[in-house]
């Protein structure tokens, strides 16, 4: 009773238009009228005063204070010459280009958005200058930016270590595995997307170009490099290493190449810190919200109903999957992982015998697919901004990569190995 009780609340709350925080702490003081007790309360705050106070969690707006210092910092376009030397002339060479560019930008920015924003007014256009068809180039452009998500150093893999205790050097060695898988998914996607567009090949720029835009490109990439091989090699933890992070950053823009000044810090901190507290809000409450759910055994409550339907445990996942899907279509990716783990989480891990990084991945890839699929559509809509199109327009060319991302999420339930080969290698738990 107590279960459905929580779900009429939280459904209710989002449905009238509450924020996704606001309605999962409405929820969770169902518990406390439903006790009665003082002390009740006391514990709520005290698991969500826990979730905001973690050291772990410290890394999230260092990290992302480090990825809007680079990204203000003018390094897109080093980044995007290596790109178009390294595969600018393999067919769809431009198209081959905005993947490997995003690749690239992901390992500073951490944010699918972050990506959208810097490679979208660069890449758009001069996708239709060459003749791609422009509601092909903004889809590109949404779908090449959702591997931000998975590749280090990535915001949601460390939010998700944050609030389930699960180790980040695990998530971010799973997360280049499935990230690099995705990006070649989507490369042999778009070869056969464009073929019937008659777009012109270009030559090999030579080994020459591709040293010298490599050395331009060296100093950007180094900050990945140093923070992510930090991580996996057990030299830092993922809060040192974004410490680490913003501290090369500074070098770098304000130092090195001098196109940050230091007076434009404040309203970088100013835009990191608005961020952060967001985020912040939003774990704190998911802490919260996680005891509560756990306390009330609502994911045993789950997985009985779901048997009443299949008593198939791969039918099982693909329920899950399905909600998740659905899900995504309607709330941001770190509200979803929020608000459905402290529920998905355990069915997977104890009663399915998943490992703790397989459920990650397989959470977070099918969350993904939400990016792209209206009417919330994160990248979508953002794409459809820096490119001045409709969304509706940007749609008609998504559904080949949605369904990339859908098959990707099939292939993380299937081959455990995909997410777990690398982190063992490392000898990160998890697994």
């Amino acid at each position: 009773m107590i279960a459905l009780s929580l779900l009429i609340a939280l459904v209710g709350l989002i449905i009238i238009g509450a924020p996704v925080f606001m309605a999962m702490a409405g929820a969770s003081l169902i518990h406390y009228w439903e006790t009665g007790r003082e002390a009740t309360m006391n514990i709520l705050t005290l698991r969500m005063f826990d979730g905001m106070t973690s050291f772990t969690f410290l890394a999230i707006p260092l990290f992302l204070l480090a990825g809007e210092i680079m990204s203000r910092g003018g390094l897109t376009d080093r980044l995007m010459d290596l790109a178009r030397a390294l595969v600018g002339h393999f067919k769809a060479g431009l198209a081959q280009v905005n993947i490997a560019s995003s690749l690239f930008f992901s390992s500073i920015s951490g944010s699918a958005y972050a990506d959208v924003a810097a490679m979208g007014p660069v890449m758009i256009p001069a996708m239709q200058k060459e003749g791609y068809p422009r509601g092909f180039a903004g889809a590109l452009t949404a779908a090449s930016a959702t591997l931000s998500p998975l590749f280090p150093p990535s915001i949601v893999l460390i939010i998700y270590g944050s609030a389930f205790s699960v180790s980040i050097g695990a998530l971010f060695a799973a997360g280049l595995t499935i990230a690099l898988t995705l990006t070649l998914l989507f490369g042999l996607v778009t070869y056969a997307m464009v073929w019937r567009y008659g777009i012109p090949s270009h030559g090999w720029l030579g080994v020459r170009e591709l040293a010298r835009t490599f050395f331009k490109a060296a100093i950007p990439l180094g900050m990945p490099i140093i923070v992510v091989g930090g991580i996996l090699g057990g030299f830092f933890t993922a809060t040192e290493a974004a410490s680490v992070a913003v501290a090369y950053g500074l070098v770098v823009t304000v130092g090195v190449y001098r196109t940050i000044r230091l007076r434009e810090l404040i309203p970088i901190i100013r835009q990191t810190a608005i961020t952060s507290a967001a985020i912040t809000i939003l774990v704190g409450v998911a802490a919260m919200f996680s005891y509560v759910v756990v306390r009330r055994n609502i994911p045993t409550q789950v997985v009985d109903f779901l048997l009443q339907i299949t008593q198939s445990p791969i039918g099982i996942v693909a329920l899950i999957i399905l909600v998740l899907l659905i899900a995504g279509m309607f709330i941001d990716r770190n509200s979803n992982l929020l608000l459905l783990g402290p529920i998905i989480i355990p069915i997977f891990t104890m009663e399915l015998g998943f490992s703790d990084v397989q459920t990650a991945m397989i959470i977070i890839s099918a969350l993904g697919v939400g990016h792209l699929t209206p009417p919330f559509g994160g990248t979508l809509l953002t794409a459809s901004l820096v490119g001045k199109m409709s969304v509706a327009e940007i749609s008609r060319y998504a559904w080949p990569f949605i369904l990339v991302k859908v098959v990707l999420t099939a292939l993380i339930v299937a081959i455990p190995a995909l997410s777990e080969a690398l982190p063992r290698a490392l000898g990160f738990g998890g697994i």
